[in-house]
């Protein structure tokens, strides 16, 4: 598989170079940017692929929503609308895309949730609809440079680091490493929970060839216990598993540690489930004592199937995820010091 995407370094050369003048109109302005009154945080990553951007904006929300007036702005993937689009009580994963759905279902009304390919427009509507904004999270914004941010906190996976990476379609970049020098923080993500002061040293030394001035963190993820979805909560020792997300082998592993895993129906990244696929998994299920778990991410796309046969006859579960960082004060620091020019 290596050799042929290699195949296609040529095409990586072209694709990083459109992307190194993209990022050059936008550093001489000849590109207009546009920036706003209310801070912005963008969190995103060079690479295509779950690095965790989902559970670091929760962290996020969970550091400053007490304080602020947040709201959470996304292009929402997979969604099956176009344009802008607010979370309010009738809206589905399906309208507005599984991760700001989830921010919502989360937070509810604490934090305004909205949608749109355009985020400048996005986030003009929500101003002129929300006198009371007082900072904006950009999720998987570090690409849109038409918003102009007061933080640009770059994600990194441990497991593929960015700088062992090359540009599509050869790799899995969306644009050369360079690109990493726009980043004011930069938090590796997915680490194991003890990682050697060395390794962390080596990490942090690979990432200053592309950026000097940024800080680096690591953080990695903290499993939460099993949570019922539906009726039916009796959690069976047999388990199906059901994903749609960019590397669900994590997810596996930790599930395993605890139960025997049946099966594990993996589904492309943001896979909008539908009543055949659910009607298959049903058919290919031929124990009894059995029960389904699955991501929160996926979990949200599967709530319109509350009475379908398969979680009428299997209880279905979902594992909550949350990160935590080594050295959080001093990341938290700089997160804050933006929080500064807010004016309460």
């Amino acid at each position: 598989m290596k050799f042929v995407r290699w195949i296609f370094f040529p095409f990586s050369i072209l694709y990083g170079g459109l992307m190194r003048l993209r990022n050059w109109l936008y550093n001489k302005g000849l590109k207009k940017s546009y920036g706003f009154s209310q801070p912005v945080i963008a969190v995103g990553n060079l690479s295509f692929g779950g690095t965790g951007k989902s559970p670091h904006i929760e962290y996020l929300i969970n550091l400053l929503g007490e304080e602020f007036q947040l709201c959470t702005i996304s292009r929402g993937y997979g969604r099956k609308t176009k344009g802008f689009l607010e979370a309010e009580a009738t809206v589905t994963a399906e309208q507005i895309g599984d991760e700001p759905y989830q921010f919502y279902r989360k937070y509810g009304a604490s934090v305004k949730v909205a949608v749109g390919e355009d985020r400048v427009n996005a986030i003009q509507t929500v101003l002129k609809k929300h006198a009371g904004i007082d900072l904006f999270l950009l999720d998987d914004g570090f690409q849109h440079r038409r918003v102009q941010r007061d933080l640009n906190l770059l994600l990194s996976d441990y497991n593929a680091p960015f700088y062992k990476d090359v540009v599509l379609p050869a790799g899995n970049l969306r644009e050369p490493r360079v690109g990493a020098n726009r980043a004011d923080v930069v938090l590796v993500t997915k680490c194991p929970t003890e990682l050697p002061i060395e390794e962390k040293e080596e990490v942090k030394a690979r990432i200053s060839r592309y950026n000097k001035k940024a800080p680096v963190f690591f953080s990695s993820i903290k499993y939460g216990e099993l949570k019922p979805v539906f009726a039916l909560n009796n959690l069976a020792k047999q388990v199906i598993l059901i994903s749609g997300i960019a590397n669900p082998k994590p997810f596996e592993d930790h599930i395993k540690e605890s139960f025997y895993v049946l099966a594990h129906y993996n589904f492309t990244d943001h896979h909008q489930f539908d009543e055949d696929d659910l009607t298959s998994i049903l058919e290919l299920t031929e124990v009894e004592d059995v029960s389904v778990i699955t991501t929160e991410k996926d979990m949200v796309r599967l709530l319109p199937f509350a009475t379908h046969d398969l979680f009428m006859r299997f209880s279905l579960f979902y594992l909550p995820i949350t990160v935590t960082i080594d050295e959080a004060e001093e990341f938290e620091y700089a997160v804050r010091k933006i929080t500064e020019s807010i004016k309460k």
